[in-house]
């Protein structure tokens, strides 16, 4: 994958050897978004490819995701990763959005689910994201704090295997996260299934204090979408484009 991301991404990107690195704080290892072992993901290989045509490299630096805002504030990194305006970051240092997430309920399309609501999910097992109880809305919490078949879990591979081999009829996680999983494996790779969009979509955006640099990042983000390169790295990883979602107020911010 990674030869293959070197020549269809970006074709494109000489670096000279003065370059200048810029420290980028990443969370933790979240396939497909952030490969921390590998120093990539989606989200890693996108930001590289927009610094490397602005003239920079990138210097990840992994934490846990609540300590980017505070990285950020005692003005020891350049720019932090998957931030929005929900988390404590000053708004107006924000670049315009660059991916979005979308956490979706996903049943097997030969168990022929009806899911239309949080109510239809009592009664089925479920199994969700870490924490989903409290990111999800108090409806959400509410309707599965007292099901015994609801279950949490951190390894999202996991998630993914139990619902494909059929032993919860339901997962809630982000739709690429499963898409990426579920490629994965051989053994039902093929499988159809169904999202039931429940939740809405969140996106996100990099935190770049420099008014210059936020602005060319801003400016790069946009070519890279109007010429293709953004569609061709979201197709190496398999993910859906949610972009087209998004009010063009909020990308053109």
């Amino acid at each position: 994958m990674r030869a293959l991301l070197s020549a269809v991404c970006l074709l494109c990107f000489i670096i000279p050897l003065s370059a200048k690195e810029l420290d980028v704080v990443v969370g933790w290892n979240k396939p497909p978004y952030v490969i921390s072992q590998e120093h990539t993901g989606f989200e890693v290989d996108l930001v590289r490819a927009i610094l490397a045509e602005m003239g920079y490299g990138l210097s990840p630096i992994y934490v846990p995701f609540g300590r980017t805002a505070r990285l950020l504030k005692d003005d020891a990194v350049d720019i932090g990763l998957t931030l929005n305006p929900a988390h404590t970051v000053d708004q107006s240092i924000l670049s315009e959005p660059y991916i979005v997430y979308q956490n979706v309920v996903v049943t097997r399309a030969d168990r022929e689910l009806t899911i239309d609501s949080i109510d239809d999910l009592k009664g089925k097992s479920v199994i969700a994201f870490q924490t989903a109880q409290s990111v999800l809305g108090e409806d959400f919490g509410r309707t599965l704090a007292s099901q015994t078949t609801y279950i949490e879990m951190a390894r999202q591979d996991r998630q993914v295997d139990m619902l494909m081999r059929g032993s919860v009829d339901v997962a809630i996680l982000d739709r690429n996260i499963f898409n990426y999983f579920k490629s994965t494996n051989s053994a039902y790779a093929e499988d159809a299934t169904v999202f039931h969009e429940l939740f809405p979509i969140s996106p996100y955006s990099a935190a770049i204090p420099d008014p210059a640099l936020r602005a060319k990042f801003n400016a790069t983000l946009r070519l890279f979408i109007e010429d293709g390169r953004y569609q061709l790295l979201l197709d190496e990883y398999k993910l859906d484009n949610l972009l087209h979602k998004l009010p063009e107020a909020e990308m053109a911010k």
